[in-house]
């Protein structure tokens, strides 16, 4: 009853056949943890590491953001360019031999001194099939492809090596897999050459977050949900997406008000940099009252 209340004091103040799109059909009290970038607040994004840490505390899903290097390997890193001593080069002009020159824990400790581990100095960017091999599966992995014009052919290689490591062959609730992207041709090439994953459509929004009947359509052609910047997110948009069949990701939060809030409006998952922290508030929202 307390959570209906909040949820009704929020709301007033904020005033073609094709196969079947998946859904992530999952209990209210379960809204999706996401380690983004692993949990990249206390250890280097996009390593071992960081996802280790976030498959321990406990996140439903470690997100992997996806490049494509030129000799044609998949690997896991935010930025399309990375920056060495001695010049900053993009990802898809440099072999992953060179790419594994780069220390993300170098540039980690420099930066979070009060996280700062020797061990990490010897952390190195990942390719994607080593991460599969290493957690195999043990954990739910949240692929964003990022950049994907320039890298023809991600999509193709991605779910050759999901099929590879068997990640499709499960019913798992939530799914082994979901994949993401901002680009939305990205994701309808992924739904043609694999329809049973879920998908979710990445989008920035300036003002509050809103989609017209015709974008809608388009979205529930192949898309499982949404993945929205946290600020443009409001109660009315979430019931819209709700009755639509649709999820809700909020991306990236990491105030506990903010998550506080997000838990009371009825986001589906939250990408966070501190699983832990997100952990913790959502099973202190969702725990039972007794008296």
């Amino acid at each position: 009853m307390k959570k209906i209340m909040i949820s009704l004091l929020i709301f007033i103040l904020y005033g073609c056949t094709q196969p079947t799109v998946r859904p992530v059909d999952l209990p209210m009290e379960d809204v999706l943890v996401i380690a983004h970038r692993g949990a990249s607040a206390y250890a280097p994004a996009h390593t071992i590491a960081a996802y280790e840490m976030a498959v321990e505390m406990g996140a439903d899903y470690i997100e992997l953001d996806l490049h494509m290097t030129n000799d044609g390997k998949l690997v896991a890193v935010h930025d399309p360019v990375v920056s060495f001593q001695t010049a900053t080069r993009a990802i898809a002009d440099i072999t992953l031999d060179e790419l594994l020159l780069y220390s993300p824990g170098e540039v980690f400790n420099k930066e979070n001194p009060q996280y700062a581990s020797d061990k990490y100095e010897v952390e190195r960017i990942v390719e994607l099939k080593d991460i599969f091999q290493h957690f195999s599966m043990s954990t739910n992995y949240y692929i964003e492809i990022k950049s994907p014009d320039q890298y023809p052919g991600i999509e193709e290689e991605l779910i050759r090596q999901l099929q590879a490591h068997h990640l499709l062959d499960t019913n798992d609730q939530p799914p082994k897999v979901i994949i993401q992207s901002f680009h939305a041709d990205s994701l309808q090439k992924v739904f043609q050459l694999e329809p049973t994953i879920p998908l979710i459509q990445l989008v920035r929004f300036e003002k509050e977050a809103s989609f017209t009947k015709k974008e809608l359509k388009r979205l529930k052609n192949y898309a499982s949900g949404v993945g929205v910047n946290w600020d443009a997110i409001t109660p009315a948009f979430i019931e819209t997406m709700h009755k639509e069949g649709m999820d809700v990701h909020a991306f990236t939060v990491n105030e506990e008000e903010t998550i506080r809030l997000l838990l009371t409006l009825g986001v589906d998952g939250i990408f966070t940099d501190k699983p832990d922290l997100v952990i913790l508030l959502r099973d202190e929202a969702y725990r039972p009252d007794f008296d």
